[in-house]
């Protein structure tokens, strides 16, 4: 009974994103799953040690990665490959069925500040448009490099990844010219 609760229990979004990174990349170390998510175009997850390396650990003694001792030139570390056990349960993440967490208004801490707008002047809520304007130009530079990286990789669906990311720019772009239209409007008044 146990073993079938823990067979069956709810993985995190983070769980089962690292179970796929490692499956995509091949075996990797923790170290070099968190440079890849460090370097990605999106925050959405923590490519933290303190995030990474206990979930990486926690995945293995659930048997969901294994652990292959390796010396990398300097030291002694893990190579980290997706078990069967960690597929199964990366299949069931993907779905179907898809959970209603999977199907949401994306997390967006830009549009929860809008929110809030109305606090500031409307001087301020110019300056902060402005400002968000220029953070989504970083934010579509490294979309970019993460697409000519990743552009001729062998996964078919990469290039559908950073085609999102291209369409989330560009939507947040037009919500950006929106709500300067809005702030403008309410300046007026």
């Amino acid at each position: 009974m146990a073993r079938e609760r823990r067979k069956g229990r709810n993985r995190s979004e983070l769980e089962c994103f690292v179970l796929g990174v490692v499956w995509q990349l091949g075996p990797c170390t923790a170290y070099e799953l968190r440079v890849h998510m460090a370097r990605s175009p999106s925050t959405q997850w923590s490519g933290s040690a303190g995030a990474i390396y206990p979930l990486v650990k926690r995945l293995e003694r659930q048997r969901l990665l294994a652990a292959k001792q390796v010396w990398n030139g300097r030291r002694e570390g893990c190579l980290y490959r997706i078990t069967p056990a960690g597929r199964r349960v990366l299949r069931r993440w993907i779905g179907p069925p898809l959970s209603p967490a999977a199907i949401t208004v994306s997390y967006d801490p830009l549009r929860s500040r809008a929110r809030f707008l109305r606090l500031v002047s409307p001087a301020e809520r110019e300056a902060w448009i402005a400002a968000a304007g220029r953070a989504l130009d970083e934010v579509e530079a490294r979309v970019r490099a993460w697409e000519e990286e990743f552009a001729s990789a062998v996964e078919p669906f990469a290039v559908g990844l950073t085609q999102s990311g291209e369409i989330d720019v560009a939507g947040r772009r037009q919500w950006l010219a929106q709500l300067r239209k809005a702030a403008r409007a309410a300046a007026a008044q």
